[in-house]
């Protein structure tokens, strides 16, 4: 079942070559316990890593069962050596951060099986070699005896065709050794095992074939079996995969075993992210404050309306426009400037406004205590008006109520209105009025609200007539952007006007300079990032320089190159998640920092003097970015994991097996 044709495997001494194994033949068959016996440098080992699939650079044929094998790919190589062959090594190779059974059961998880059933399946077979109560244990808690019969058992797990072991007894004890040999030969029943040794004694004694070489040659064979008929089968075993979570653990396991190096490369690395967290946190809170704040200043809703000559907006047209269904009231922009004399002696420069229309005006900077005025000899005034009839130089959130407590029904008496015209001053008298409301956000205006009609005639009596300014403002009931520019082609052909939304005139314009503001800084940013890849990628080469002989191991007991990738890639990705955890954690931290050091010391003070005008947060940090920075972070890190991940998967097993 196992046959090799005029083997040789050169390698290079020199200007010229040497023949390490030499136009070898030979044949095994299922039962047969071979012993290849020889001087140092006859060809041995040669010749065991050539039939495990470990070095096929070779001149010849080998055949498992009646296939030849010149056309493996490493792919099918590994899916070989992890069903078909079972590999023992001298120094036993099991993998020191991995328990006992996780050691035997790494060959199933190759295969796919499920790590419920894999640890079944090795406990299984670590009973068999009386090692079942040790499955927990370590390796480096077990003796060296125990250690071989571990690798034994992980041999024998997938249970393969052929066994090959590698001077199995040359790090044993002679009663240890016995008993080491006297196990393959009873599993050696239904199989081909194979042992490689240099003790002669042993193979008299336990062999049923001793196949003897001396450069590379072979010069005695105690049962030489001829030719095999072997009707050729298909070789369709089971793709070894391991598991994704097989890797994590590996990954897991070294970055735990060197969490100082890992710290200090994650800190590093978190760096980078750090900036890129509160720079973006920084144009976010800021661009998002800000058109907060215009929101307050400027309803979302609101739209004015312009004559494109800039000419008066006739009252027939504001007529048309006020039984538009798109347009939830629509008014006439007619407030005043004047300045009065209040009763109690307080000269006070104000504006009219017209009310309900202005109702949105009313509240938008803050609440309205009290009410709307209801008839014509009622009025609704600002803070800044209330504060100055009352003599109140401050004020804060608490003190609403009690100022409007103070000017609750007063009589105002507007004793005098005064301008100047052609150098002549005009006065006029604007009667009494009850104050019944105050609006609580409005602490610099000197502002007054009086019924529609009352403005209208207050202003023909200042002026002599109505003027009327050239826009209107709106109140849209729409949202879609299709029916707003439906709303605009409508004012533009069928009554000659503009419409224009400020909000979003100035939102849009602060939002583009943020979004590039922030492309800049990030791009800043980035070469921080840059060198952290560097770093990265020389953190998992320095990884690869210290676990070469672990590749060669699972290599060795059929890892495909994809395997070894993923492995060292897995570590990777765990760098890039630690790494933005961490900058997440110290990000999230100096946002609470700056934020608190700012409402402290900027916001809290403007907010006092604006009455609460003024909001803004100055940091805010955002799920969807923290969430996309780790992602980053994982990709990028395993981006930057990369070349060396493929360095590793092209190591030479052979050598990497010697290595200590």
């Amino acid at each position: 079942m196992l046959s090799v044709k005029n083997l040789t495997r050169k390698y290079k001494n020199g200007s010229s070559y040497i023949n390490a194994v030499d136009d070898l033949t030979a044949n095994f068959k299922i039962g047969d316990f071979v012993f290849v016996v020889g001087a140092s440098g006859s060809g041995k080992s040669t010749l065991l890593n050539v039939l495990c699939g470990l070095d096929t650079k070779i001149d010849g044929i080998v055949e498992i069962d009646g296939i030849d094998t010149s056309e493996f790919s490493k792919k099918e190589w590994a899916i070989y050596r992890n069903h078909y062959v079972g590999f023992i090594f001298q120094e036993y190779n099991l993998i020191e951060h991995l328990k006992v059974w996780e050691n035997v059961a790494l060959p199933l998880m190759f295969q796919g099986v499920n790590r419920k059933d894999a640890k079944v399946k090795a406990i299984e077979e670590l009973k068999k070699v009386g090692l079942d109560k040790f499955a927990s244990k370590r390796p480096n808690q077990m003796s060296g005896g125990q250690n071989q019969r571990i690798a034994i058992a992980r041999a024998l797990v997938t249970n393969p065709k052929v066994i090959m072991a590698d001077e199995p007894t040359g790090a044993l004890d002679t009663e240890l050794g016995h008993k080491v040999i006297q196990y393959l030969k009873e599993v050696s029943k239904d199989r081909v095992v194979i042992v490689v040794s240099h003790d002669e004694e042993l193979a008299e004694t336990y062999a049923s074939r001793v196949v003897t070489l001396e450069d590379g040659k072979i010069i005695d064979d105690t049962a030489f079996v001829g030719e095999l008929n072997i009707q050729t089968k298909e070789v369709s075993f089971k793709r070894p995969k391991m598991k994704f979570s097989m890797m994590l653990k590996f990954a897991k396991n070294n970055i735990s075993s060197r969490m100082v190096r890992s710290l200090f490369t994650s800190s590093i690395v978190a760096i980078g992210y750090i900036s890129i967290f509160l720079l973006t946190f920084l144009i976010m809170g800021i661009n998002g404050s800000i058109i907060e704040t215009l929101g307050n200043l400027v309803p979302e809703d609101q739209y004015q309306i312009y004559n494109i000559e800039n000419t008066e907006i006739s009252e027939s047209t504001m007529s048309d426009l006020q039984n538009l269904e798109e347009i939830e009231n629509i008014r006439y922009d007619v407030s005043e400037s004047v300045s009065f004399t209040s009763r109690l002696g307080v000269q006070v420069n104000t504006q009219l406004y017209p009310v309900p229309y202005d109702e949105a005006l009313l509240t938008q900077f803050g609440e309205l205590l009290g009410r709307l005025p209801e008839n014509d000899n009622e009025i609704v005034i600002s803070l800044g008006t209330a504060q100055r009839i009352r003599n109140v130089n401050s004020v804060d959130e608490d003190s609403y109520g009690y100022i409007f407590d103070l000017v609750d029904g007063l009589v105002l008496n507007i004793e005098s209105i005064s301008y100047e015209l052609l150098d002549e001053e005009v006065v006029t008298s604007l009667g009494s009025y009850t104050i019944v409301g105050m609006t609580t956000g409005d602490a610099f205006s000197n502002s007054i609200y009086l019924n529609y009609d009352k403005v209208l005639e207050l202003s023909e009596e200042i002026n002599g007539e109505i003027t009327y300014r050239t826009t209107a403002t709106a109140y849209l009931t729409i949202s879609d952007e299709e029916d707003i520019e439906a709303f605009y082609l409508l004012l533009r052909d069928d009554y000659d006007l503009v419409g224009d939304n400020f909000f979003t005139a100035i939102t849009s314009g602060v939002e583009d300079f943020m979004l590039k503001a922030l492309k800049w800084f990030i791009g800043i940013a980035s070469i921080s990032l840059v060198v952290s890849g560097i770093l990265i990628g020389l953190v998992i080469y320095t990884s690869i320089i210290e676990r070469i002989k672990e590749i060669g191991i699972l290599t060795a007991i059929g890892a495909k190159p994809s395997n070894i990738v993923g492995i060292f890639l897995a570590e990777s990705a765990f760098i890039g998640l630690l790494s933005s955890s961490i900058a997440t954690v110290l990000a999230l931290l100096i946002t609470r920092i700056i934020n608190s050091l700012f409402s402290n010391f900027i916001e809290t003070p403007l907010s006092l003097l604006s009455a609460g005008m003024f909001e803004m947060t100055l940091l805010s940090p955002s799920v969807a970015v923290i969430a996309i920075v780790i992602g980053f972070s994982i990709v990028y890190s395993m981006f930057a994991g990369l070349i060396p991940s493929f360095k590793a998967a092209r190591l030479n097993a052979i050598k990497a097996l010697r290595k200590e």
